[in-house]
């Protein structure tokens, strides 16, 4: 999915399995691991299979361009913004039947990528007024939204500190953001890459795990010495080294292996 946000969203081009293949080796992982990788997005509807003679070929599907977009927008371009208004939480509750499995799947991801937090079972919230239109609007099945109930509110927790730190285990995120910089602040990260391609795949994977779980919470309910920016800084600088020839490898490889 990262390398689908980094190189495919303008052109969404069909590229073969050997291409998925060669792109996912300079990362170590290896051909049979890959081509389940490409079987399971496609099951899931990821990804979209065809066929030129023998060859198989895969393209993001609509679904899975939402998601990559989403995700570029979150790692690229979202700004640190305080959430408005003060003292509003978006609250959103959902409880799809089991027919709705992948609908489910997706909502769950969508939610986590805005900054959604699981405040139990089918509930969850978010800082601030937020729309989710947009989500909803991702959601493949029809009447999807018959089963979701979102509102705005001003709750009175009685312990919002602890609510917030149940609902987005800043503790454990904040290890992994210092995890991050021990990886990512050193002469050489990512040994086992290759090249430039893999390390700019590595690095924003890596990222986008961080993001996946950061709340955007204003900054009074935020630990001191919130490390979230410090990472952000060094994503930035590595990502501006490694991009320029991430970016002529990654073409290459896209002229080897998409369909003619």
């Amino acid at each position: 999915m990262t390398m689908i946000g980094r190189y495919c969203l303008d052109e969404n081009p069909e590229i073969s399995t050997l291409g998925y293949i060669d792109v996912l080796a300079r990362i170590g992982v290896s051909a049979h691991a890959a081509r389940l990788t490409v079987s399971r997005m496609t099951e899931r509807g990821l990804l979209e299979r065809s066929r030129q003679g023998r060859a198989a070929y895969f393209r993001a599907s609509e679904v899975g361009l939402r998601v990559v977009r989403v995700q570029q927008q979150r790692t690229f371009h979202d700004t640190a913004e305080e959430p408005q208004p003060p003292g509003a939480w978006t609250i959103l509750c959902f409880s799809l039947p089991e027919t709705h499995r992948k609908e489910r799947h997706l909502l769950r991801r969508s939610l986590a990528w805005e900054s959604f937090g699981l405040l139990r079972d089918g509930v969850w919230l978010a800082p601030g007024e937020r729309d989710v239109t947009a989500i909803l609007a991702q959601l493949p099945g029809a009447g999807v939204d018959r089963h979701v109930e979102v509102f705005t509110a001003y709750p009175k927790f009685d312990d919002v500190q602890g609510m917030i730190s149940r609902t987005w285990h800043l503790d454990e995120l904040a290890a992994r953001y210092h995890r991050f910089l021990r990886a990512w602040d050193v002469p050489d990260p990512v040994p086992e890459a290759l090249d430039d391609l893999g390390r700019d795949l590595v690095l924003a994977s890596a990222f986008r795990q961080l993001l996946r779980e950061t709340p955007r919470l204003p900054a009074e309910h935020l630990p001191p010495d919130w490390p979230a920016a410090r990472c952000h800084e060094l994503f930035t600088t590595l990502h501006e080294r490694f991009s320029p020839d991430a970016d002529r490898l990654f073409a290459g490889i896209l002229a080897e292996h998409r369909m003619s």
